[in-house]
């Protein structure tokens, strides 16, 4: 009989490697990031300033249309909560989850 390993990985939505700029306001500021992946319910970002789990955060991604597979880029905006930071090298990796999105066409 065949001993199973336990899943010890809890994500529920699949994570997609998209480094994509990403512009992030904060209540004390905006500044603008990089992505690092994005699922369905939340975005890893890379960025050079300090945040703080539990800041609430609006966001914009200008998807390409060929990532999505459609005709013209779209501009993903939404708010959500910064869940964990860390260091990686002299930036910062932010984890924060998605409490909202739109998608708007791009012109």
């Amino acid at each position: 009989m065949l001993k199973s390993e336990p899943n010890t990985e809890m994500r529920g939505a699949v994570r997609f490697p998209l480094k994509l700029p990403i512009s992030i306001k904060t209540p004390e500021s905006e500044v603008e990031a990089q992505t690092e992946n994005i699922s369905a319910g939340g975005v890893l970002f890379l960025l050079e300033a300090e945040m703080t789990p539990g800041s609430a955060i609006e966001f914009q991604i200008a998807m390409p249309g060929k990532v999505l597979g459609a005709p013209t880029d779209v501009l993903v905006t939404g708010a959500g909560r910064v869940v964990r930071c860390s260091s990686e090298g002299d930036r910062r990796a932010v984890a924060a989850v998605i409490d909202e999105y739109r998608f708007e066409r791009k012109q």
